[in-house]
């Protein structure tokens, strides 16, 4: 205690005046995370989540699966219909229907497979890289 100083003219900076008498506090016993569905009782809200969190786990699990069959015929669509369009952007450039229809269905298949990425993600609640890789 040698090296501690002591100002002689110290004190808070705000005057702070303690509470000893804990029989006034109220402490709420309720859990805030039901607050909204007040209407139902809390068992009911147990089984919804869980019946929900089930069909989330079923319908990741059939998407997953499928995922592969979906990527093995969308993704060389998607390269074809990308070389086709470039393609007919210089070969036939008087045909607007053809060339932009090779470039909306090549971005209609990138999209689907950006999109079905996407809801994966969502169902999985973040787990990006153990789903998609």
């Amino acid at each position: 205690m040698a090296k501690v100083i002591e100002f002689p003219n110290s004190r808070l900076a705000t005057p702070v005046k303690k509470t000893t008498d804990v029989s006034r506090r109220y402490v709420s016993l309720e859990p805030r995370r039901y607050g909204f569905f007040r209407c139902c009782s809390r068992g009911l809200i147990e089984i919804t989540g869980f019946i929900l969190g089930f069909v989330r786990a079923v319908a990741l699990m059939l998407l997953l699966w499928f995922r592969p069959i979906l990527f093995i015929v969308v993704r060389p669509l998607s390269g074809l219909l990308l070389i086709a369009f470039i393609v007919c952007l210089f070969t036939h450039p008087a045909d607007q229907r053809l060339t932009f229809g090779f470039g909306l269905l090549s971005l209609g298949a990138f999209l689907i497979m950006h999109l079905y990425d996407g809801f994966l993600v969502f169902l999985a609640r973040g787990t990006v890289v153990n789903i998609l890789n």
